[in-house]
């Protein structure tokens, strides 16, 4: 083995080269660094990708949806996740998907809308999954929690379940304690009193006309989906009898007024001339009067009530004697 030393200059510094000769390999040691002799190449130019990367370039995410609380029987207010791209993608159709939704909500896989009436109390895991159409296809998920519970009014029972506005009535049911309304139909009760168990409403029926409705009981949780045994029929007021048919000019016969939808009367007429005194009986069946006085001869008795005014009509009414 023989040796050489030799000192050059490249690209402005000096380089010490020990070269070292064994039979026909060289090694050359430059400051400690130590290499062969490499082949030459020649560097190619590669055009770019024309597809995206599929995570780098055009990701799909879907944003993230916060745990949502529903009461059984109440809609749900609709919500709708959202997508976002890492880079634009103006062209691409996204659908949709979810999985272990609670009975009752279902999921446009077009819109990505979240709908429904939950009917079943528990805690269910969602996963919400999305897919769009782009080059490579992407896909993203997104989870959460959806708790659903049993607090809302329940409306089990109206009783008596068929009158007129005016009447007392009572709603028998669950959750009420903290009811803030109930509404016959459209139209709100002007009052009302829960018992202490929250079992239980005794309303005053507000006026409407003649139909059936749904009675529905609000409270801080909601209101629940109507159902069959919450319902109240409205009838016409009718008059079906009248104990007394004769009293003097004078005035002061008492008189019994029967038939149904009598609640709430406001005015009781012997013919145009209005009763000072009356009473009504909660059922709305019986109206007590007393006659005011009127001149001899025959009129009708007329009561008015918020389902509407009703009277004896061709029926014999009530006849008004000059003498005793």
């Amino acid at each position: 083995m023989s040796a050489r030393q030799a000192t050059y200059s490249w690209k402005g510094r000096r380089l010490r080269l020990a070269l070292y000769t064994v039979g026909i390999l060289v090694a050359i040691t430059i400051a400690g660094l130590v290499r062969t002799s490499p082949a030459r190449t020649t560097a190619a130019h590669a055009k770019p990708r024309a597809t995206a990367s599929l995570t780098d370039v055009n990701a799909l995410t879907i944003a993230p949806i916060a745990d949502q609380t529903s009461n059984v029987g109440i809609p749900v207010v609709p919500i709708s996740p959202s997508v976002a791209f890492a880079q634009p993608a103006p062209d691409s159709v996204v659908t949709w998907g979810a999985v272990g939704l609670p009975p009752g909500i279902s999921f446009s896989g077009t819109t990505g809308l979240f709908s429904g009436t939950p009917t079943t109390t528990g805690t269910y895991p969602v996963a919400v999954y999305a897919s769009a159409d782009t080059r490579p296809p992407l896909t993203a998920s997104q989870g959460f929690t959806w708790s659903v519970t049993d607090r809302a009014p329940q409306v089990a029972r109206v009783s008596p379940a068929v009158g007129a506005g005016g009447m007392r009535t009572v709603i028998t049911g669950t959750n009420f304690l903290g009811a803030t309304s109930v509404h016959f139909g459209s139209v709100p009760a002007p009052g009302f009193t829960v018992n202490k168990h929250g079992t239980a409403i005794v309303v005053r029926v507000p006026a409407a006309r003649p139909g059936v409705v749904d009675v529905t009981v609000t409270s801080a949780v909601g209101t629940r989906s109507p159902v069959a045994t919450d319902r109240f029929t409205y009838v016409a007021p009718t008059i079906t009898a009248i104990s007394t048919h004769a009293g003097p000019v004078a005035g002061g016969t008492r008189v019994r007024i029967t038939g149904s939808g009598l609640a709430g009367a406001t005015v009781v007429r012997f013919g145009n001339v209005p009763s000072r005194a009356f009473a009504v009986h909660h059922s709305g069946t019986l109206v007590t009067a007393i006659a005011p006085a009127g001149s001899a001869g025959t009129v009708q008795i007329e009561i008015v009530t918020p389902g509407g005014t009703v009277s004896t009509g061709g029926r014999t009414g009530f006849t008004y004697r000059a003498h005793a």
